[in-house]
C-alpha cells in the first residue's frame, strides 16, 4: 500500500505498521517527511497493512491535536477505520495522502 500526496510518498508493505507523526523517535520512517508540518502532531496516527492485505488507519489517543480524517470523516481516537484505494487521509488541516495499492479490494461485478 502506498500513501501519496503533496510530493510525499510513504510505502506500507503487507504485514507492516507505519507510525505517522513528526517525532523522530516515535515515527522514524515518516518524521522526515512531516518534520516541517506544524499541524501534524509528534504522535498523530498509525497505518497498518495486515498480512491478509487489509489496511487500517487509527488516530493516536491524546496525540493528534488537529485531528485525522478519512474522506472528511473525523476519526475517533483509538478506533481503526478500514482504508480502500482512492480514499484521502488528512493529518490535520494541511497534510493529506491518497491511498493506493491495497490488494484486497473487492472485485467488480463479473460481466
Amino acid at each position: 500500500m502506498v500513501f501519496r500526496g503533496g510530493g510525499r510518498h510513504l510505502d506500507v508493505p503487507r504485514g507492516a505498521e507505519l507510525r505517522l507523526g513528526r517525532s523522530s523517535t516515535w515515527a522514524p520512517q515518516a518524521s522526515a517527511l512531516l518534520a516541517g508540518e506544524e499541524t501534524v502532531s509528534g504522535r498523530h496516527a498509525t497505518v497498518a497493512h495486515t498480512a491478509d492485505g487489509a489496511a487500517w488507519v487509527t488516530e493516536v489517543a491524546q496525540g493528534a491535536t488537529n485531528g485525522t480524517r478519512v474522506n472528511d470523516r473525523v476519526l475517533v481516537p483509538d478506533r481503526a477505520v478500514r482504508l480502500r484505494n482512492g480514499l484521502r487521509v488528512d493529518l490535520g488541516p494541511r497534510v493529506g495522502f491518497v491511498v493506493r495499492g491495497i490488494e484486497d479490494e473487492p472485485a467488480g461485478p463479473a460481466g
